[in-house]
């Protein structure tokens, strides 16, 4: 005789989780990130995007002239009254194209921080919020 299951009972499929860290440095400092360099070396192993909103000016071309990441590896997002930081960082992060999106910000509220964590887990990618204190 042939026993019969039920995929319904007992079946709890492991949500993804998402991954936002926020860092708070110094006044000045801001534009100082060599904390990151190791993360986001080991991140870019996986070949997608790695998207920096509304980085200081001079960082780009400062970061790529030190650490020889190529500017066809970093999109470089700048919010408008269209879209927001926020909002940029979100679709970001849910489209699953960046292994990680750094965003320079004022302090997130909990909601908002929530949010970022939703959209890094839909699209399985990094969210890094650095602000000054």
């Amino acid at each position: 005789m042939m026993e019969q299951l039920s995929f319904n009972q007992d079946f709890n499929p492991v949500e993804p989780v998402g991954n936002v860290t926020e860092i708070i440095l110094p006044a000045g400092q801001v534009e100082n990130f060599q904390l990151l360099l190791p993360m986001l070396t080991q991140l870019n192993q996986d070949r997608r995007w790695l998207a920096w909103i509304d980085p200081p000016a001079a960082l780009v071309t400062k970061w790529q002239g030190m650490h020889g990441i190529k500017a066809g590896e970093i999109l470089v997002l700048r919010s408008s009254e269209q879209h927001s930081a926020l909002e940029l960082a979100e679709r970001a992060l849910a489209a699953g194209t960046c292994h990680a999106v750094v965003i320079w910000s004022e302090k997130l509220k909990a909601a908002s921080l929530a949010q970022l964590q939703q959209a890094s887990a839909r699209g399985q990618s990094h969210g890094v919020v650095l602000r000054q204190r």
